[in-house]
């Protein structure tokens, strides 16, 4: 992206836009895998053990971003 053109976010738009869905994703993500291995619950699903652990991986990847300095 050029930087002159579009210009850059300041970072306090970007913890305000990316961490509250990064961490939701995070939060959900080890809700349904913990859900799918029996953890929680009675019931184990095949797709939440699937789901659950991409979607934490997404959210972390996310947060990551988003904490991360820019130069």
């Amino acid at each position: 992206m050029d930087q002159d053109r579009y210009g850059a976010r300041s970072r306090r738009q970007r913890m305000i836009l990316g961490l509250p869905p990064a961490l939701v994703m995070v939060a959900v993500g080890v809700y349904w895998t913990l859900l799918s291995w029996g953890v929680i619950g009675d019931a184990t699903s095949q797709t939440f053990s699937i789901i659950g652990p991409l979607l934490a991986g997404f959210g972390v990847a996310l947060g990551w971003v988003v904490l991360q300095r820019r130069p």
